[in-house]
């Protein structure tokens, strides 16, 4: 075994250990959700999941999140149900079977179910990093280091580990749709964003530079007709065990229009620091118009501009490493910019910029500025663990709004960076 790849084992192996350490140092709320989720679609059924509301209604909130979403909850209440039940069996047969097992299982043997998934991505994504970097550049250390980057980043062990969200099981889907996007294989790149789209809505916003990727490939219209036929078919099989009716079609999309997309705060910010953060922290709706437009609209528009704008920079060199950046830019843009963002939605920028450092090492300063703002955003309100002196900070709105105003400079810095990178010297090649 080369030893590059020695090296990459051993720090797989420290994340995963330092993962498991972590697991049980926090609970969020939002876990209550997720387990209670899967615990009456287990239990109830799927059919009318969405619709039906259950008796005594729904523990925390009704469901909010897609179809596969739902459907891991589901399979992981089904293992923590067999485990349990084998357990009971095993130690009314065996004298020998740890009876403390049970007593754990019980009490904490879901969080660790729901939490695992999540810690496999960051893994994954990690492994995928090196063996993307190993193979444009062929410099095997400097695979491990940027594997190593984003696996002790804390702000992917503090959402795994310690918070518990999906995050990184979407942004996997993700990454495996861009790489085959750039294999020119338009019908994984159909399978994986579907299945990312399926599972979190939240990487919609790469759809601009990776359909003009995909424009720009020109790709037969056979491919085109196989990759939508492969979307709708993942679509049908996924989502149909929650309505299998004729009018799954319909009730697909409003599904989306009505419960995923708009999300359950309808404020101009979810408590991210970002530019309309400083426009108004407090609970007000991006319904508010200014000038006769939604917040909402003016958030949408200033997304799509920007975005545009960056793909214009490098629209005649839309090489992978480019790819990368602009996908990075895309999940900044819209974090500061679009409301109803929550603190976590910056997340998809970093698996990006962390490849991009391997062709751009001067990003590393932004990189760790956004990596620090993002992991005191996420902090916020949860709290965990608990520093008093930490938490004071956050008392003090100013400390708040410098966060949110260095996010905006750093995003201005990139921008600029963006223009730059016309130049010869990085497009080569």
């Amino acid at each position: 075994m080369p030893l590059s790849k020695k090296y990459l084992f051993f720090v797989l192996a420290l994340a995963f250990v330092l993962r498991l350490s972590l697991i049980f140092s926090a609970y969020h709320g939002d876990l209550n959700n997720n387990i209670s989720w899967g615990g009456i679609a287990l239990q109830r059924g799927l059919n009318g999941l969405y619709d039906k509301i259950p008796t005594g209604g729904w523990p925390y909130s009704q469901p909010n999140q897609p179809p596969l979403y739902i459907l891991m909850f589901t399979a992981l209440s089904g293992i923590w149900k067999v485990v349990y039940a084998l357990a009971l069996n095993l130690n009314d047969s065996f004298r020998f079977f740890p009876s403390a097992f049970i007593w754990f299982w019980e009490q904490r043997g879901m969080t660790l179910l729901v939490k695992l998934p999540s810690i496999f991505a960051d893994l994954c994504i990690g492994w995928m990093i090196y063996r993307y970097i190993i193979h444009k550049t062929n410099k095997s250390r400097l695979a491990v280091l940027l594997s190593a980057i984003w696996l002790f980043n804390p702000l992917t062990w503090y959402n795994s580990a310690v918070w518990g969200q999906t995050d990184a099981i979407v942004n996997l889907f993700g990454l495996l749709a861009v790489f085959a996007l750039l294999n020119n294989n338009l019908l994984r790149f159909a399978l994986f964003f579907t299945l990312s789209f399926l599972f979190k809505a939240s990487l919609a916003v790469f759809m601009p530079v990776l359909g003009m990727v995909a424009i720009m490939q020109k790709h037969k219209l056979n491919s085109w007709l196989k990759a939508i036929i492969m979307s709708l078919a993942t679509v049908i099989t996924i989502g149909i065990w929650f309505h299998p009716y004729s009018d799954f079609p319909m009730w697909f999309v409003k599904l989306y229009q009505d419960r995923i997309l708009p999300g359950e705060i309808g404020f101009l910010t979810a408590n991210a620091f970002n530019f309309w953060w400083l426009i108004s922290p407090g609970r007000v709706l991006d319904s508010t118009q200014f000038l006769g437009i939604s917040a909402r609209t003016y958030g949408l528009m200033i997304f799509l501009m920007l975005v545009i704008l960056a793909i214009y920079y490098l629209r005649k060199s839309l090489i992978p490493k480019n790819i990368f950046l602009l996908l990075a830019m895309s999940s900044l843009i819209s974090f500061l910019f679009m409301t109803r963002i929550h603190p976590r939605y910056l997340y998809p920028f970093f698996p990006y910029a962390t490849v991009t450092l391997a062709f751009l090492p001067t990003l590393i300063t932004p990189y760790i500025i956004l990596s620090l703002t993002h992991l005191a955003n996420i902090y916020y309100l949860f709290w965990a663990p608990s520093f008093t002196s930490l938490e004071n900070l956050y008392k003090n709105m100013l400390f708040m709004n410098i966060i949110a105003v260095i996010n905006l400079l750093v995003f201005v810095f990139l921008f600029i960076k963006l223009n730059v990178l016309k130049l010869k010297r990085y497009n080569r090649g």
